[in-house]
């Protein structure tokens, strides 16, 4: 009988992850999937990154992860988003190569030490009372392992809706994990079901791109691993291929509203809530009825470049309803199907039954990561699969867990509205969820995490080199920017006046002037007090650290002002019935979380400020 240190079931973004992280945390580690050619599977669109996403991304790369590393080397086209607005809320979007993404992924986990790969189905956990000793495989093998993750995707159950039809699978193509799906039934676990969707993919042969808008990469062409933008890496670089935007129309949408009760979101056979910000296109004709059309991205799947995915029409209506709203769109006009889009339904666990560290409170050693915890999209799935997969290795050898927190990570922020307030829909990473989002930007995140994970050891040596070289760069630049002074009786006077509005009176430096107006960076180097041969990469970090100073240090004191008494921890074996001047309520919503701090138990929906005075009286009460 085989024996690992960890487990880790399903190879998707958050199984990959997960058993990569576990690999380089040192542990023995066993990733079991339905199909080894299906690892690392783009399932829906083939991109990653966006507004919220590309954070999460970014930190997961700080931390050594694969995610960033992998869309580099597959990217199709390279974008920057939100570039008019401030350095917080900026984003790096990538469209991929769907077979170039997958073969990158395997080949990076294929040969990796303390790794191993198997075929197989999981059917069932061995249990001793309230520890996992290992698995149980469909043809009746057992693995024992000292922790488990499980990362099953829309496999948990997946129920497939096409119309009226419907079928088991996890995706088009894939057999769900019905038998593991009750076996979690059985055993207790809060489940509830979720569904996603996806759109048809069309022939690109049968597409007329003729008057439809392209849209290529951006003249800068954006990285989102930081071994590329700020390291100085190349990634493979293949061809690049535009998308293509079109629209939909009144034709359109007279076509899916006669045909709505077709789908099963409206006839009934789908219950359960998809996610809000990637509606069906037959849900957003319904809640957008005044709408005259909805835009349409044609994205390239890979260089092959054989099909088209329209991100925008996800839907689950017959496909023959499918072909004729689709043929209503401009550029669609002789388009042909290649596999219908579909619903998806499938079983997820109330995330309020983990721990922070990702571990189910039923079982300490038993990690649940991805979509299974009520979240969507591929960044939500990798941050979970690496604190999963680093805290199951840490389990596994005795170690202290890994944890992040709100004020240094959008994953901390992500895990912890996971584990303190639960789902009702499908959970995707917004920069609007980060209180702290200045100090939480996509620039600095290996800044803020590359060195606590070295330190706790699954950052390897030569990365962290890298990030320390960078920071040197920043605080060099910095400091001769600071030496660099602008004389009152200096020509930049005038050119400072007439083109920025600047009256400087006194000696200023460079350093000063980029916290003055709207001067960049790219602004002071034609002054003659520059005197150095630039980095536009360096000194556009430098700029930003400048320009928000006094808003960072704000945040900084907010941060100080609430962390004597958000960090008060709170004691795994404290009982809250005990605690006079505590409602009923509130006793059973922290009895039901069992936050670990005063911070976490604030944030739980319905405990008041009341009831975190009472609470933090009576641990200051209990701690000598």
């Amino acid at each position: 009988m085989k024996n690992f240190d960890v487990v880790v079931i399903g190879g998707g973004h958050a199984g990959c992850e997960a058993a990569h992280a576990s690999a380089r945390s040192g542990t023995k580690t066993l990733l079991v999937t339905l199909s080894k050619s299906s690892i690392g599977q783009l399932s829906c669109n083939p991109a990653v990154g966006g507004i919220g996403k590309s954070h999460l991304a970014k930190e997961v790369d700080a931390l050594d992860g694969l995610i960033c590393k992998v869309a580099d080397n597959s990217a199709l086209q390279r974008r920057k988003l939100n570039l008019r607005k401030g350095p917080a809320v900026q984003a790096t979007r990538l469209q991929t190569c769907r077979i170039n993404y997958k073969h990158y992924m395997q080949t990076e986990l294929e040969n990796y030490p303390n790794l191993e790969i198997i075929e197989g189905e999981v059917i069932s956990l061995l249990t001793v009372k309230d520890q996992i000793t290992g698995i149980k495989l469909v043809n009746d093998v057992e693995i024992l392992c000292k922790s488990v993750v499980l990362t099953a995707g829309t496999f948990l159950g997946g129920l497939i809706h096409i119309g009226e039809k419907s079928f088991s699978a996890g995706r088009v193509g894939d057999k769900s994990a019905c038998q593991l799906d009750s076996f979690f039934r059985d055993s207790g676990f809060p489940i509830g079901r979720l569904k996603t969707g996806t759109p048809p993919r069309i022939v690109k042969s049968s597409i007329n791109f003729e008057n439809l808008e392209a849209q290529y990469s951006d003249k800068d062409k954006p990285y989102l691993s930081y071994l590329y933008d700020h390291y100085g890496s190349t990634p493979n670089i293949i061809e690049e291929i535009p998308c293509f935007i079109t629209h939909t129309n009144t034709n359109t949408h007279e076509i899916i509203e006669q045909a709505k009760e077709l789908s099963p979101i409206f006839s009934g056979a789908i219950r359960s809530v998809g996610p809000r910000y990637c509606p069906s296109i037959e849900d957003k004709i319904d809640r957008f009825a005044d709408k005259q059309s909805h835009q349409i991205f044609l994205e390239p799947e890979s260089t092959a470049n054989e099909l088209i995915y329209p991100n925008g029409i996800s839907t689950s209506l017959p496909e023959y309803i499918q072909h004729k709203f689709l043929r209503t769109i401009r550029g669609l006009e002789q388009c042909k199907i290649s596999q219908p889009g579909y619903a998806v339904e499938y079983s997820y666990f109330d995330p309020r039954c983990l721990h922070s560290t990702l571990a189910t409170k039923n079982y300490n050693n038993l990690y649940f990561a991805g979509q299974i915890n009520g979240t969507t999209g591929y960044e939500e799935a990798a941050s979970q699969g690496l604190i999963a997969g680093i805290n199951a290795a840490a389990n596994a050898c005795g170690r202290e867990p890994f944890i992040l927190n709100r004020e240094e990570s959008y994953i901390g922020v992500m895990i912890d509205d996971l584990v303190t307030q639960g789902v009702t829909e499908p959970y995707r990473m917004f920069t609007s969820r980060a209180e702290h989002r200045l100090r939480l930007r996509e620039d600095n995140a290996d800044e803020r995490l590359t060195q606590k994970g070295f330190d706790y050891g699954f950052v390897s040596s030569g990365r962290l080199k890298r990030c320390e070289a960078k920071i040197h760069s920043i605080l060099t630049e910095t400091r001769r920017l600071s030496e660099s002074k602008v004389l009152p009786t200096s020509p930049s006077i005038n050119l400072l006046d007439s083109k920025f509005g600047l009256k400087i009176k006194n000696t200023t430096s460079l350093r000063d002037l980029l916290r003055m107006g709207t001067i960049r960076y790219s602004d002071i180097i034609g002054l003659d007090e520059f005197k150095h041969a630039p980095s536009m990469l360096v000194g556009n970090l430098v700029s930003i650290r400048e320009r928000y100073r006094g808003y960072l240090k704000i945040q900084d004191d907010e941060i100080n002002k609430t962390s004597q008494t958000h960090q008060i921890p709170i004691p795994a074996s404290i009982k809250y019935k005990v605690i006079e001047g505590l409602s009923s309520e509130a006793i059973e919503k922290l009895d039901y979380v069992r936050p670990i701090n005063l911070g976490q138990a604030s944030r739980i929906p319905g405990i008041t400020p009341a009831a975190i005075s009472i609470l933090r009286i009576f641990l200051k009460k209990h701690a000598a």
